[in-house]
């Protein structure tokens, strides 16, 4: 008995080619029952192969006393099963070659470009198949216009090889799928050692390490793989190293970048890095170095492979708010999530950043006119790659670029976004400029307020500074301590000064705009002689570049002043932080 089963139309068939007693008759329509709920079982129909042929055979040995639907349910349930996985997971001449290279001798002749799309081993020819033959005294396995050549074997124990690479793989697919539900990674690596036959690694987006090949003496893979295996990071001399060394290659764009060997960094060998990122935002990488055995396509699909199913995982973990200690610590501060203190002191120590900098934001909406996915993610890799300094984050629609460095100030910068913006349409706002890591949360939604108070103006420009619209947030906008974030970042640092060393610049710039700019006045209160208050006014409007002229920024300056100096808000307690449920 044969059953032929397909598809058409969505409806699943069945013919009955033949039927020679009435109990393969009762198993053609068991399996005939037992097929189409698998197929429906998730609202859709499995992957299937056109032509399948099940026989009696594979019913043999069952347990006859136990009800026949339970038998036949669990056997056509495996073999179909089965049949999606090896379905789902396609196989490259390269990522089989790989496998059966540590096994056995053999000989390829297989192009670079020799892509992911064979289904299963056949001794006819099939597209997308490998196809065995006998050839001579050597076995052919041809797929897709490559070969592999197998020696001192049969053609049938050759079929049964190649079948073999293609059951093991779909058997490795789905122990990974389970080893990273459960972020196992070190599984995941020993997994792969038998298929890479190289050193790997797995790092989160602050560079701790997840996992790292088992090596019986890791001084002798070179020196900065010892360190990694001792102290659990990369060391900031390889980091920096690579950077320099690998200048033209941008090793934080998505996908797999080859890199040499460094040997001020400590690295003895070349490999593969795959920066792995979910909605643009950095959350891993995985690194093979080419050691044991050159690298080749194989390798870079497999970790193409991995990263599909493991990016979203991890780029889930980072979005959640309870997440593991695998992100970007330095996302976490900007969205107000938990985070290790020492995850981001070491993130910043990669950027060669320190707590105490001055830090600005600044908010990019590419292509506000259709917000398509397309220009986010076009801009997002130009801004990457023109601003290696920055980091820079998605959060769809926007594009957040963090500095250690005033932007504003920079001149090739804004000429810089003149550019985009005559190719591109985006709008753009600066927050303001304030010291500390503590400040860069409260920075996303200065931006976010000066684009949307910009839009009521309905004005043509498409650059825009919170420091315009700073005393119509801290007036009607601000609450508790986001008054105190949007104050003059002048006005802080005076405020500190007076706070930390009794210093008089906060209290002499207070009297002159009480006195409207009178230094007779000021002098006469603060019983000091004028030229005293004119240089110290003097040296305020040199060192921070201000314009007393301007009554706007006088207004800003002394309801700055008024909220610092406040009694009541010494005495309450405000929020420490923005919501942390704050919509973008």
């Amino acid at each position: 008995m044969a059953l032929h089963f397909y598809r058409c139309n969505h409806h699943c068939k069945k013919d009955i080619r033949s039927a020679t007693d009435a109990h393969s008759t009762i198993l053609a329509l068991l399996l005939f029952e037992i097929l189409c709920p698998l197929q429906n079982a998730k609202g859709k129909f499995l992957p299937m192969q056109k032509n399948v042929i099940i026989s009696p055979a594979c019913f043999r040995n069952t347990y006859y006393s136990k009800s026949l639907t339970e038998v036949v349910c669990r056997t056509a349930a495996v073999r179909k099963i089965r049949n999606v996985r090896r379905i789902q997971m396609k196989l490259s001449m390269w990522m089989i070659a790989n496998r059966l290279s540590p096994l056995m001798d053999l000989k390829t002749n297989i192009s670079a470009d020799a892509r992911p799309v064979l289904n299963s081993a056949r001794l006819v020819y099939s597209t997308n198949c490998v196809h065995v033959y006998q050839e001579q005294d050597y076995v052919v396995c041809s797929g897709e216009g490559d070969s592999i050549y197998l020696y001192g074997v049969t053609e049938k124990e050759a079929f049964e090889i190649i079948q073999g690479v293609f059951d093991y793989f779909q058997d490795w697919e789905a122990d990974l799928q389970a080893f990273i539900r459960k972020n196992d990674f070190q599984k995941i690596v020993n997994s792969c050692e038998i298929l890479i036959q190289n050193p790997m690694d797995i790092q989160d987006a602050n560079n701790k390490l997840l996992a790292i090949s088992r090596h019986p003496d890791p001084a002798a893979v070179d020196p900065e793989w010892l360190y990694m295996s001792r102290y659990g990071y990369s060391s900031l001399n390889a980091i920096k190293a690579l950077d320099l060394s690998q200048s033209n290659t941008d090793f934080t764009r998505h996908g797999v970048q080859p890199f040499s060997p460094a040997d001020s960094s400590g690295l003895r060998h070349g490999g593969i890095s795959y920066c792995l990122q979910y909605n643009g935002i950095d959350c891993g990488r995985m690194t093979i170095l080419e050691m044991l055995r050159p690298i080749n396509p194989g390798d870079y699909q497999l970790l193409d492979k991995i990263a599909q199913l493991l990016e979203p995982v991890m780029g889930n973990a980072v979005l959640s708010d309870h997440s593991p200690s695998h992100f970007n610590a330095l996302y976490s501060l900007v969205f107000q999530k938990s985070y290790d203190v020492r995850e981001l002191q070491l993130q910043l120590a990669y950027q060669q950043w320190t707590e105490g900098d001055d830090f600005q934001m600044l908010l990019i909406q590419p292509d506000y006119l259709q917000n398509s996915y397309r220009s986010v993610e076009i801009l997002y890799s130009i801004l990457l790659h023109n601003l290696p300094s920055c980091v820079i984050f998605r959060k769809d629609p926007y594009i957040l670029v963090l500095s250690n460095q005033l932007l504003e100030k920079r001149q090739n910068l804004l000429d810089f976004l003149g550019t985009l913006h005559e190719n591109n349409k985006i709008r753009a706002a600066f927050s303001i400029g304030a010291k500390g890591t503590a400040e860069i949360p409260w920075m996303v939604r200065q931006c976010l307020f000066a684009m949307k108070a910009a839009e009521s103006e309905n004005t043509e420009n498409w650059l825009f500074y919170f420091e315009k619209y700073a005393v119509d947030y801290m007036l009607f906008h601000a609450r508790g301590n986001e008054q105190i974030h949007a104050c003059h970042p002048m006005v802080r640092r005076l405020w500190d000064e007076k706070e930390k060393n009794e210093d008089e610049l906060f209290k002499t710039l207070m009297i002159y705009l009480d006195n409207e700019r009178s230094v007779n006045k000021t002098s006469a209160a603060l019983f000091t002689h004028r030229n005293t208050v004119m240089y110290r006014i003097r040296k305020l409007q040199e060192t921070y570049s201000l314009n007393l002229d301007d009554p706007g920024t006088r207004y800003y300056l002394r309801l700055s002043m008024q909220v610092l100096a406040s009694p009541v808000r010494q005495s309450t307690q405000f929020f420490s932080g923005p919501p942390l449920n704050s919509n973008m």
